[in-house]
């Protein structure tokens, strides 16, 4: 197959030599026509279609300097962008612009070599010429800084692109490549020269904006939200700038904000899914959902690109409002692509709390699982809906029961030592735990459950220590791990650690036995008002937390 398409290159090739050739180019023709030309042709196809490039590119270059001929030294640079010849690459280029003088491609061809080749001033003039095409000069000189990006010498990359932006002082477009490489090589008074010139070419250009905004972003994001602020009171209609902005409001959880900036992009013509998709999410975090089902309707009827997702959120809403089959019937219409299994256990939640954790269980039973970590979901659910109803024994006879399945699971063998916890089965929850340690070293919750079971008992704290702080050291802004190391230093009654440690966890998430946590250690230290503030602020929103129930209770 492949000897036929290299025949039929060769004689399509030498057709339109012959069919296009001149009067006067008897000769060339005859050139052509040599055996000897046509087998080292055929050699070079052969070659290339081989994956044996830098003799392909050798062989190529041959034939256009024995023929005249540009399409054998295109041939030859192209290839060379697959090798590491850089010496190959640079004369088969500087051979295709002797021979196609006029070509841009040459041009931009042999320039890109001569930059990967730190040749600046040998690419200087090539530039030049390509950049008194008007056509394309705009274009030119944004791409100016993606060729120049990988060469070391910044300053000498900012000299040149200077230069060649000096000719064109009303093109915003040159003064924007010359602010990039002024703010790569650390030249503020040049970055902002430049900036400044570009507000007085062209003020509404969103480029520069960006730039700049994400520049600002990485010191302050505050000040790159008042910047794009003030631009978009001067320049309303500028919706890339507006997608940017509303991107970094919701990074900084001004979700309200950031919702109100995202439906002045869905409202405009060309307004994507995505931007619908994200106004309903938006929505979700501030919990109002039918503005989210709106949006999520609406964006189905953009064609996001992944229409399962959108299935499985407006299930949710769905399930928010208690609208059980509702749900389902969205969950129905996922595929078996990525979201299939997810829609399935979903479905076994609501099953769970329509019907019950029987009836679920049955549900789950009958879905066929294709891979190691779809099974594994499965069972997790399941063992996990057995709990939530306090069926413990249960659960872990399942667990136990599916054991040899999953032998060099890690996340297996945690769930199953969680499980032997409940049940007070110590020393397989260590043995458990040890083992999907040694399987995944660096698997800080196993770590950190490890080290809490020893500090909930009250036992081997030093030990404990240990553990929690090599948790730590690989998750070091996990609240559950700062959870533990504060109720740690709490039974060692160093009461400030413990403190600092709960303060930082609550801080990072409001969880009930957290929260019961910090008003034990407050009422320890004496401030009996904050502690119960602590605790009575977390059972608005958790009521039925039995820890949290129980600490209450006992220091009320």
């Amino acid at each position: 197959m492949h000897l036929l398409r290299i025949f039929t290159f060769i004689i399509f090739f030498l057709f339109s030599i012959l069919t296009n050739a001149k009067p006067d180019t008897s000769s060339s023709i005859n050139n052509y026509t040599n055996p000897d030309l046509v087998f080292r042709l055929l050699l070079a196809e052969i070659a290339s279609q081989r994956g044996e490039l830098n003799l392909a590119s050798e062989l190529f270059l041959d034939l256009a300097k024995q023929t005249d001929n540009g399409f054998f030294a295109e041939r030859a640079t192209k290839l060379t962008g697959y090798t590491r010849n850089a010496a190959l690459a640079l004369e088969a280029s500087k051979v295709w612009n002797e021979l196609n003088k006029d070509s841009a491609d040459a041009q931009q061809a042999l320039s890109e070599i001569l930059i990967a080749n730190n040749k600046l001033s040998e690419a200087k003039p090539i530039l030049q010429k390509l950049l008194l095409k008007e056509k394309t000069r705009a274009s030119g000189f944004l791409y100016l800084n993606s060729m120049l990006s990988r060469v070391p010498d910044k300053k000498a990359v900012l000299t040149l692109v200077t230069e060649l932006a000096q000719p064109y002082p009303r093109l915003a477009e040159a003064h924007f490549a010359v602010v990039h490489a002024a703010w790569i090589n650390k030249d503020q008074k040049a970055y902002e020269k430049e900036l400044a010139a570009i507000t007085q070419i062209k003020p509404d250009w969103e480029m520069p904006i960006l730039f700049k905004g994400q520049i600002l972003a990485q010191d302050s994001p505050e000040k790159a939200l008042n910047f794009y602020s003030s631009f978009l009171n001067k320049y309303p209609k500028s919706n890339d700038v507006r997608l940017e902005y509303a991107k970094l409001l919701t990074n900084g959880r001004k979700f309200n904000e950031a919702k109100n900036e995202f439906i002045k992009l869905v409202n405009t013509a060309n307004s994507s899914a995505e931007i619908t998709l994200a106004v309903g999410l938006l929505s979700v975090e501030l919990e109002d959902y039918d503005l989210a089902e709106k949006y999520f309707l609406q964006s189905l009827k953009r064609k996001p690109k992944d229409k399962d997702q959108v299935f499985i959120y407006l299930a949710k809403i769905a399930d928010k409002k208690n609208l059980s089959d509702v749900a389902i019937t969205w969950l129905n219409k996922v595929g078996n692509g990525n979201h299939f299994i997810e829609s399935k256990l979903i479905t076994a939640e609501i099953i769970a709390k329509k019907e019950s954790v029987d009836k679920a269980l049955e549900f789950l039973n009958a879905i066929k699982s294709n891979s190691p970590d779809e099974k594994l979901s499965v069972v997790q659910l399941k063992t996990s809906l057995l709990s939530r109803f306090n069926r413990h024994q249960e659960a872990f006879e399942l667990m136990q029961n599916e054991a040899s399945n999953f032998a060099q699971s890690a996340e297996f063998k945690f769930d199953y030592a969680l499980l032997a916890d409940k049940l007070n089965k110590y020393d397989l929850m260590e043995k458990l735990l040890r083992e999907a340690i040694k399987i995944k070293p660096d698997y800080a919750v196993a770590y950190n459950a490890l080290g809490y079971s020893f500090v909930d008992r009250n036992i081997n704290l030093d030990d404990a220590k240990k553990y929690i702080e090599v948790a730590l050291s690989i998750s070091p802004n996990n609240h559950y791990i700062l959870d533990s190391m504060g109720w740690l230093y709490f039974r060692l009654g160093k009461l400030d650690s413990a403190l600092s440690f709960i303060q930082k966890a609550y801080d990072v998430q409001a969880d009930p036995e957290i929260a019961a946590h910090l008003g034990e250690i407050l009422w320890a230290q004496g401030k009996k008002k904050e502690a119960g503030d602590v605790l009575e602020l977390s059972l608005q929103s958790f009521p039925d937390n039995e820890v949290l129930k129980e600490t209450f209770k006992r220091l009320r």
